[in-house]
């Protein structure tokens, strides 16, 4: 197995950039995902490191060994692709006995046993002998998955493997892939742009926008602590709510809303001049919608709650998605989304009592983007900064 050191890896393509000086530490057996939109330099990454690509600057090292000049059947990885790739005049049995055959110091016998006792682990024992347009498009992505592993390689390269299956399908395949990558323990590199699959999958996620790293952590630790604006945007769905102001008396002021801070907040933005431009984060689910009847235990709330209108509401089943606008708002769209219980009706057209918690606000440059604070979380009657 190996641990891969990527430092100041930069690739360009004449004068565009694709990826900039991005450095990572990906410990061995480690499932690292690399995510981010189309276009952000995930995919170039992973070529570099399978070495599809040759780097502009950098180096890319699996434990001691400096891999940027050595061709891919060199580095010992096995690269598992969106579209599967595999070979349909072959049998199952042939495409995953293919990357054995120029493997030197076996048998035909135990390239046979290899293959047979992949495909067990796969569950496609009953498929070796039929073709690809013969199978399911899970079927295909297992004989995929069978056809890396048989060469039993010291890395695993996924390049958006999961993205034709349907969603009940890929939501299956996401559980078995991990089942898989922790039996196995070999260290893989996937990628995706799909931010579900990244939080649900990964050990620890690489967010990328235009080729440039924005943060590396644990899928909770960018989930409630993100390096910036990007971020916080990008990992959630629904995305993270903002809105924008200024700092004006210890407090976030708008057009539409004047937000008091509390003392945790004043003091994550010691430093920051009045009249600042900020941007005020704040999760769907975080977003409280008072009852009518809340009575004198919500007074105290007063001063973190604003009257707002019901514009949709998305039943999903086991929670509704409200999309809620300032009754005076000039947006074309909501102006913030919460999200409350399923059994709770609540319709559209009606004024609601929105509460924002304190506890649960980050606070952003405007100019930047940066964090200047983050949320806390609640463990056990205690709150917690992450």
């Amino acid at each position: 197995m190996a641990n891969i050191t990527i430092e100041t890896l930069t690739k360009r393509f004449d004068d565009v950039v694709a990826v900039d000086d991005v450095n990572v530490d990906i410990e061995d057996g480690e499932f690292l995902v690399l995510v981010g939109p189309s276009g952000c330099g995930k995919t170039t990454t992973l070529r570099m490191i399978a070495g599809l690509e040759t780097p502009s600057d950098g180096e890319i090292r699996f434990g001691e060994q400096l891999m940027n000049y050595r061709t891919p059947q060199n580095r010992d990885v096995a690269m598992v692709f969106q579209d599967y790739a595999l070979y349909p005049h072959m049998t199952v049995r042939g495409n995953m006995k293919f990357g054995l055959e120029e493997e030197p110091g076996f048998t035909d016998e135990e390239r046979e046993q290899r293959v047979e006792e992949v495909a067990e682990l796969l569950d496609i024992s009953e498929l070796l002998d039929r073709r690809p347009e013969e199978l399911s498009g899970g079927q295909q992505q297992r004989v995929a998955l069978g056809r890396a592993i048989v060469r039993d390689p010291e890395v695993f390269l996924m390049d958006e493997p999961l993205s034709n299956l349907d969603a009940k399908l890929r939501a299956q395949m996401r559980t078995e892939l991990q089942q898989l990558q922790e039996q196995l323990g070999v260290t893989t590199v996937y990628v995706t742009h799909d931010q579900t699959e990244a939080m649900t999958m990964s050990d620890r996620m690489v967010v990328m926008n235009d080729g440039i790293l924005q943060q590396v952590g644990e899928p909770l630790e960018l989930y409630h602590e993100p390096n910036n604006v990007f971020v916080a945007e990008f990992i959630g769905e629904p995305s993270m709510n903002f809105l924008d102001g200024t700092y004006e008396d210890d407090g976030f002021v708008s057009e539409q809303l004047t937000y008091p801070f509390d003392a945790r907040i004043t003091e994550a933005l010691d430093g920051v001049s009045p009249g600042s431009e900020l941007r005020l984060g704040i999760r769907p689910e975080d977003v409280d919608l008072l009852e009518s009847d809340a009575g004198s235990e919500d007074a105290v709330r007063e001063d973190h709650t604003i009257e707002m209108n019901v514009t949709v509401v998305e039943p999903m089943g086991n929670e509704n998605v409200v999309h809620l606008k300032f009754p005076d708002s000039s947006s074309t769209t909501e102006d913030l989304m919460a999200i409350v219980d399923g059994m709770r009706q609540i319709d559209a057209g009606t004024s609601v009592t929105v509460h924002i918690p304190p506890e649960a606000v980050h606070v952003f440059e405007s100019a930047s983007g940066d964090a200047l604070h983050n949320r806390q979380l609640e463990y056990e009657g205690q709150a917690v900064r992450i």
